[in-house]
């Protein structure tokens, strides 16, 4: 009697701990929301979504890239940035591009910063300097202008740019910031 005891009382124990045969549960099927904040659990995403995320975006052609890293004007909230042309362009002559930094919004053109415009190589033109540093630069209180000399050695179009390096402050703040910019010119 004590061993069939026992041995009952092993199938219960076998019985209750879910040793069984049946097929394991299945996912729920899905519910309607309570609640938009319930529409989706984080962890619970379509395929589509698993791969749109896992695949990098895709880069806009290089000729476009180029056309996007620099432009002729940068507006933001503190600043504007412009580079325009000065004149017409002979080849074999100098030129001139200016590049303009107006401060806004409270803001004033700091007149200790270092400012320098770093040139960028340009094939078909000769810079007498590849960097335009403070020297060079006229400060007024809202205002900085560079001037960026050139010399166009082959007729045709060619980018000027480069990047500035400046700061505009507040009276309780300076921002110093780096910005690239460039111009189109037609030389002839």
């Amino acid at each position: 009697m004590h061993t069939l005891r026992a041995a009952v009382i092993s199938l219960s124990l076998v019985s209750a701990t879910g040793c069984n045969k049946e097929a394991p549960p299945t996912a729920e099927e899905p519910r309607s929301p309570a609640s938009p904040a319930e529409a989706r659990p984080a962890e619970t995403k379509s395929a589509a979504e698993l791969t749109a995320a896992a695949m990098p975006a895709a880069a806009p052609p290089a000729d476009q890239a180029a056309a996007t890293a620099a432009s002729s004007k940068v507006r933001e909230s503190n600043f504007e940035l412009s580079m325009t042309p000065q004149g017409a362009y002979k080849v074999g002559q100098t030129g001139e591009v200016s590049v303009l930094l107006e401060a806004k919004a409270g803001f004033k053109v700091n007149d200790k910063y270092p400012y320098k415009f770093k040139v960028k190589e340009t094939k078909g033109v000769k810079f007498p300097a590849m960097v335009v540093g403070k020297d060079a630069v006229k400060l007024e209180e809202k205002r900085a202008t560079l001037p960026v000399q050139f010399t166009p050695e082959a007729a045709g179009k060619h980018s000027i740019g480069g990047q500035l390096s400046f700061s505009v402050c507040t009276d309780d703040k300076c921002l110093i910031e780096k910005r690239d910019l460039a111009l189109e010119i037609q030389a002839d």
